[in-house]
């Protein structure tokens, strides 16, 4: 054997050697029991999740969720000056649009009109005339679906889902495919999340009973209540008893000295909370109130179990906004009562460490909310200044919902709420049967062609046959390699591979077929066929691979997994077919002289 051949074959059994290494994993897991697979070790799990060729939400199964970005409140949020005319025609656009299947700016414009609404007083920032407030706002709408995209794929990322598609769907919707993902409430608040942190000072006893005398002077139903004016004690305040009034302090109770509201009577709590004169008190007032991001469990005064939420009476104004947060990691509680419970250690920025200092030294005895998409996590006391802009978000339900938190708060807050249009859970079932359906119709289509080109190229085709099933194994050890995700559009670019494999071979076949019929010698036909089909093999293949490249830039989703397998499939087959199959014609003529060529 001389040099030439000896590395060339040192080359090629390299390559195989690290396509087989690389699609060990992807074999063992498949030949798993679904008991073993249940049964695997933490790391085990991680290994064969990192070593194996993932599959798609077609053939995996997972969540396929469509989320409507709220442009009604995103017109909202930047109008200014606004007012009652401005407040009814957006509840107005609301109901136009959500009844209509027309363009949001074309319903906002119509409506507009029809209001005769002046859009500068609202949107000076924007435009002096209609027309170029409608199209500034526009593109608002724009580049916010953009952020939203971004921030629900860095999201995403961070869950640890494998190549999930994200993608615009009209003007104001976004497609979310979650591959493998069972969990589907998880999967829900975490897309859904603004993740909107707020740092809220907490008023006073003083403040907030008086405004709950105010809230009752005008929530009585029936006699005006009389409240003591000295009163200063929140158990007294709520000590309702006279059981044919009704008014706002006879929905709370006192916990702990903070006020708190059963779960059976928030919807009423809503409805007082939504009523036009509470709204103007509590606007005079600076006030929000809001309830915790989960409720306390107490046994009522007939027994039972009863579940009830913190209220907070805070300034409306958020001290410190999420947007100065450099990092947010979970971590399990070392200290204090809340050992070994999970907790978010927030980090801020230069700037958040700053107003953090001067927040917290300015506001020493005082209690502080930190309130996450308008749910109050906790509310403790500042004892002494705070530098370097750390702080720790407790209170938290679980490991799962910390992790979620960190999650949002290092992604960032959506500039626009979103809200679930369309949600549907593709089963395991459906993958199982669309991996075995796949899989048949690529063996059959294999089988096919090498039934063909056998009995019509003979013992030349059994060398192009090999060097298929050698371009199918490597492939698949690219793509394990690649960390790629497997959707059935991949599983017909892994037949279409197939096919150019096979194309290639003929092409060569028959170069070195006409050269023989001029009279050639086996070996200089062999030389003479490859060199001349060469060229032709590089043409069609490059001008595939353009359009493969073009495919994976400017599709999404399934088209991206088949314009990845077809890429690497025209790179893979060119190697066996000109180099793995020359390589076998030169190994053979070179060891005898051969005088004739089944082909």
């Amino acid at each position: 054997m001389d040099n030439s051949i000896r590395n060339r074959l040192l080359t090629i059994l390299f390559v195989f050697g690290l396509g087989i290494y690389a699609l060990f994993p992807s074999l063992r897991y498949a030949m798993l029991s679904d008991e073993k697979i249940s049964n695997l070790s933490q790391e085990e799990a991680d290994y064969y999740d990192a070593k194996t060729i993932k599959q798609g939400l077609d053939l995996k199964g997972g969540i396929y969720i469509v989320l409507e970005v709220d442009l009604p409140q995103l017109v909202n949020n930047l109008a200014k000056n606004k007012d009652k005319n401005f407040d009814l025609f957006l509840d107005e656009l609301k109901n136009e649009y959500n009844s209509s299947s027309g363009d949001f700016f074309t319903v906002f414009e119509q409506l507009a009109d029809t209001k005769d609404l002046k859009l500068p007083r609202y949107f000076i920032n924007y435009g002096k005339t209609k027309e170029q407030i409608i199209a500034q706002l526009s593109l608002q709408s724009e580049d916010s679906i953009r952020r939203v995209i971004e921030i629900l794929q860095n999201r995403v990322d961070q869950f640890g889902v494998a190549e999930p598609t994200i993608q615009k769907q009209g003007n104001n919707r976004v497609i979310v495919e979650l591959a493998g993902i069972q969990d589907s409430e998880r999967a829900r608040d975490l897309l859904q999340s603004t993740a909107l942190l707020e740092l809220m000072i907490v008023k006073d006893i003083e403040s907030t009973n008086a405004l709950i005398r105010q809230l009752d002077s005008i929530t009585s139903t029936s006699n005006e209540k009389v409240l003591n004016n000295n009163e200063n004690e929140i158990n007294e305040l709520f000590d309702a008893t006279n059981s044919g009034e009704f008014n706002f302090s006879s929905l709370l109770i006192s916990v702990g000295g903070n006020l708190a509201i059963s779960s059976k009577n928030l919807v009423s709590y809503k409805d007082i909370l939504s009523q036009d004169n509470v709204k103007q008190i509590l606007d005079a007032t600076n006030s929000t109130i809001l309830t915790s991001n989960s409720p306390i469990v107490l046994v009522n005064e007939i027994g039972e179990e009863e579940e009830f939420y913190t209220l907070y009476h805070l300034f409306n104004n958020a001290e410190l906004t999420g947007g100065v947060i450099e990092d947010a990691q979970m971590r399990l509680s070392q200290a204090g009562v809340t050992a070994g419970q999970a907790v978010v250690e927030v980090e801020m920025n230069t700037e958040g460490s700053r107003e953090w200092a001067r927040i917290t030294g300015a506001n020493i005895n005082n209690r502080i909310a930190i309130v996450l998409d308008r749910k109050v996590h906790m509310a403790p006391v500042i004892r002494s200044q705070i530098f370097g802009g750390g702080t720790v978000i407790e209170g938290l339900d679980s490991i799962e919902e910390a992790e979620d938190i960190a999650i949002v708060l290092r992604a960032g807050a959506l500039p626009v709420p979103v809200t679930i249009a369309e949600e549907r859970t593709v089963g395991a079932s459906l993958g199982a049967d669309s991996v075995s359906k796949g899989t048949l119709s690529m063996g059959i289509g294999l089988l096919l062609v090498v039934i063909f080109i056998v009995l019509f190229y003979k013992m030349s085709g059994l060398i192009a046959s090999f060097s298929v099933m050698w371009t199918l194994i490597l492939l698949l050890g690219v793509l394990a390699l690649l960390e790629a995700t497997l959707t059935l559009p991949g599983i017909a670019g892994l037949i279409l591979t197939v096919g150019m494999s096979v194309d290639a071979n003929v092409i060569i076949f028959e170069r070195i077929k006409e050269e023989l019929r001029n009279g050639k010698s086996v070996r200089s036909a062999i030389d003479s066929g490859y060199e001349r089909a060469i060229t032709t093999i590089v043409d069609a293949n490059l001008t595939t691979g353009i359009a493969a490249a073009v495919l994976y830039q400017y599709g999404s989703g399934p088209i991206k997994g088949f314009a990845t397998v077809l890429f690497w499939g025209i790179i893979v087959s060119m190697f066996t077919a000109i180099i793995v199959t020359r390589f076998v014609f030169d190994f053979v003529t070179s060891r005898k002289n051969i005088e004739k060529l089944s082909i």
